[in-house]
């Protein structure tokens, strides 16, 4: 099974998180965040997270080191100009970025949303100058925000929804609940965005309620992660019958200890509940692997066969929100 050569449909990749690590650590040493005599294992602790974490929090915060380096157009832009290569490395031929204008741009109020979407849309388009692929955005409001400004994300989303897909709701689903947003989606869905959403992400007594919450509160059309649904088998049966889809990210799911290891982790179950999945690297840059290290790993340990990542990444070209990606000769011969 050749896994680099398999064309692939990515619906789940933060464009922050998937900065590389030369990049990164050229970024943390111009801005003196590190020493110059800082050693290699000293910048890869800083700057990476190659083993699990005490959840999904602490790992949210390992992104502010991420914030203090995207500091100008210039930097946004090539982060998302690598993004998209990196993927077209990986067989990707078609993928959706997401991000958040909020996490960019922090206390920086001089860089604005409309600098950070132009430069993010000015290195997708450099990237496929050479890159024959299918690039979607879809833009993230967080969990733990206020309704102002949330409002102002989904403003600026819909006022940009020719360069915007979808929207997402992300962040910490163990402390704050999704339903504050569910007026804000129902505006984005009315306005002709497509809707997914992070839940069942964490290994949480309310993970079945955060993923129901996810789809009738807020409209979801797909569940970023998702993968403790395996704990219900009735919420799987349901998930199954509306055909939504899930978008795991395996290795992202160990690393923040939502799932135990590589070895328990559930995709084989919750298949066999008839539920839609596709394979998805989250966070490459933060996390040091790829797209074709996930692939590998889930033939590896649950036996995932080249017929069912096809499988997989045509169900992922019908969920997808990039238009074209439904018409794409690679996932619909």
């Amino acid at each position: 099974m050749n896994i680099p050569a398999m064309p692939k449909v990515e619906l789940h990749r933060h464009v922050e998180g998937a900065i590389r690590y030369a990049t990164m650590k050229e970024w943390v040493l111009a801005d003196g965040l590190l020493p110059p005599s800082a050693s290699e294992a000293q910048l890869r602790d800083f700057i990476l997270i190659t083993r699990p974490v005490e959840g999904l929090k602490v790992f949210l915060e390992k992104f502010g080191v991420i914030h203090q380096v995207l500091s100008t157009p210039a930097r946004i832009q090539r982060m998302a100009r690598e993004a998209c290569e990196d993927a077209f490395a990986e067989g990707v031929r078609v993928l959706e970025l997401r991000y958040s204008p909020v996490f960019i741009q922090g206390e920086r109020l001089h860089l604005t949303f409309d600098a950070i979407h132009a430069a993010i849309l000015t290195g997708i388009a450099d990237a496929r100058k050479t890159c024959s692929m299918a690039v979607g955005l879809i833009g993230i409001l967080g969990r733990e925000w206020d309704i102002p400004t949330a409002t102002k994300v989904t403003d600026f989303i819909l006022a940009n929804r020719d360069t915007f897909v979808g929207m997402d709701l992300a962040n910490d689903e163990a402390n704050f609940s999704g339903k504050p947003f569910a007026g804000l989606f129902r505006k984005a869905r009315a306005a002709g965005l497509h809707l997914t959403v992070h839940a069942g992400e964490s290994r949480i007594p309310s993970s079945s309620e955060s993923i129901r919450s996810a789809l009738d509160d807020l409209g979801g059309e797909r569940l970023g992660h998702g993968v403790q649904i395996y704990r219900d088998p009735a919420l799987m049966e349901e998930v199954a019958r509306r055909g939504i889809i899930l978008e795991l990210c395996p290795t992202s799911n160990i690393r923040t200890q939502c799932i135990a290891s590589i070895e328990q982790y559930p995709i084989q179950t919750i298949r066999a509940a008839g539920v839609k999945v596709c394979v998805n690297a989250d966070d490459p840059g933060t996390f040091d692997y790829d797209l074709n290290h996930e692939y590998r790993v889930l033939a590896e340990q649950h036996g995932l066969t080249e017929t069912d990542f096809a499988a997989m990444n045509r169900a992922a070209a019908d969920a997808s929100f990039i238009p074209e990606a439904r018409r794409l000769p690679d996932f619909h011969p």
